[in-house]
């Protein structure tokens, strides 16, 4: 007899193992694995499953470029805190600043004394920020410097806003954006170029952001061409609630493509944004001209490599500096608010003084001071991948994600703030954003791009010095804001 052609019928325990799911665990367990009777893998299985490889893809930028090392005591870090800069001598002025504020002063001395106040706690929030970055990739240091750089810029455009100041929100904002794409990059190449020949950056990361920025001009110049060409064809009254439309629908488009960039950046192509930095003792590779490859990544350092001795030691350990975030934001919240409110009695007092230059130049400039520095020390070092994420992250950051926003608060609270700027404002902030794109698309700068920046940004201030504050009319009738 053939017993090749016979079957051996199943055993007992393996048919009360196919009735019986959970004997059927025991029985694979014990005596191996049978694929066609595997048991599919559960719900959280399978969402873990699902999701391992993303947050593969973010642990990434979660490991910091060096190593790190001993977090320092409480003591050590708040005398660091202390000891961090001859800046803060300044916050003296704060107390000071606040006690006119309340007995009804200057407002001339308020607003001297409030910005000489806040250039401290920009300062202060960048150590912050600059030492949760150390523990991240550069992108994450880069997009924490640029929302906690914008922190002040934010509180005064919501402070403008409360108290129904709509041409100052659009200033502030704005002077950021020039304050950031002109004076700090331009710094940052400068004393970048001092101790490197040259400086190079992933360039499909800079197109990236020169098309972004390209996007945010044209959401301002839609809305300006509209109010100057068509809104003389619309009937009485109809051109505000167009243009309301216009900028609240334009509004939520920027927002999504700010969320598609973040995804972009972190998940599908997260190795553009890795550290490619660069040192007097190695340079990056040459690429032939005109090529736009992307260039080599710098990987963290390991035990064994020679570079280890690049240890990063922390001045602050994380609550520490958690906590200098939290007080340092409140206290600017604070100052910003006195600052919003003096404004009015300086102009009042100096005619000679416009609003429009103080809220685009004097004040991004004051809020400013923690990106500033932070993107001068870093080019300093050869990290122009996280200069250039600071700047241009934080232009980024406001056209795309802050002026929205405020776009859609501000709907909410039944306020007509709308994306037509003034047309000057518009038209200096399209030139910015053509420059620099020609400046850094190929990844590679010098110093004396950054000379041609600061230039543009001196001839920017002195133009808008004599600018007198107009209102903004609408089919001849004045924008009314309750």
């Amino acid at each position: 007899m053939d017993t090749d052609d016979t079957e051996d019928p199943p055993s007992r325990g393996t048919t009360s193992a196919i009735r019986n799911p959970t004997s059927l665990s025991a029985h694979v367990g014990s005596a191996g694995a049978v694929p066609y009777l595997s048991e599919e893998p559960g719900a959280k299985a399978r969402v873990a499953l699902k999701f391992a490889p993303i947050l593969k893809e973010l642990r990434v930028h979660f490991v910091p470029a060096h190593p790190i090392g001993p977090a320092p005591t409480y003591g050590a870090s708040f005398m660091a805190v202390l000891r961090y800069s001859p800046l803060n001598v300044y916050l003296v002025f704060i107390p000071i600043s606040w006690a006119m504020h309340y007995t009804h002063q200057s407002a001339t001395l308020i607003s001297i004394l409030c910005c000489l106040g806040i250039i401290p706690l920009a300062a202060l929030l960048g150590l912050g920020t600059e030492q949760i970055a150390l523990r991240t990739s550069p992108s994450v240091g880069g997009l924490l410097n640029a929302t906690l750089g914008n922190i002040v810029e934010m509180i005064i455009a919501g402070i403008a806003l409360k108290e129904c100041k709509l041409e100052l929100v659009q200033s502030s904002l704005l002077g950021g954006l020039l304050s950031n794409m002109l004076l700090i990059l331009g710094m940052a190449f400068i004393v970048g170029g001092y101790r490197f020949h040259s400086q190079e950056f992933q360039p499909m990361v800079a197109q990236l952001n020169s098309s972004l920025m390209t996007v945010a001009v044209i959401s301002l110049i839609i809305p300006a061409a509209f109010h100057e060409y068509i809104g003389d064809r619309l009937n009485d009254g109809e051109e505000v609630p167009v243009l309301l439309q216009l900028s609240r629908g334009s509004a939520i488009i920027l927002i999504l493509i700010y969320i598609a960039y973040l995804f972009f950046q972190f998940y599908s192509h997260s190795h553009l944004f890795l550290s490619t930095e660069k040192s007097p003792r190695s340079s990056l590779a040459s690429t032939p001209s005109g090529s736009h490859s992307v260039l080599p990544v710098h990987s963290p350092p390991s035990l064994s490599s020679p570079e280890f001795g690049d240890i990063e030691h922390p001045k602050l350990n994380t609550p520490v500096a958690l906590l200098v975030l939290v007080v340092t934001t409140g206290f600017a919240y604070l100052t910003a608010e006195h600052l919003v409110a003096s404004l009015e009695g300086l102009v009042s007092a100096h005619p000679s003084i416009f609003e429009k230059w103080i809220t685009l130049i004097v004040i991004p400039v004051v809020s400013n001071a923690a990106e500033h520095t932070t993107a001068v020390i870093v080019a300093s070092k050869g990290k122009f991948d996280l200069a250039m994420s600071v700047a241009i992250g934080s232009c980024i950051q406001i056209a795309l994600f802050v002026v929205p926003v405020l776009i859609l608060v501000a709907w909410g609270m039944g306020k007509p703030l709308t994306l037509l700027f003034d047309p000057l404002e518009t038209l200096v902030l399209f030139i910015s954003v053509i420059l620099v794109k020609f400046s850094v698309e190929d990844g590679k700068s010098h110093w004396m791009s950054g000379v041609v920046f600061i230039a543009v940004y001196a001839l920017i201030a002195l133009s808008f010095w004599n600018f007198p504050d107009t209102v903004r009319m609408f089919q001849g009738h004045e924008l009314i804001c309750a």
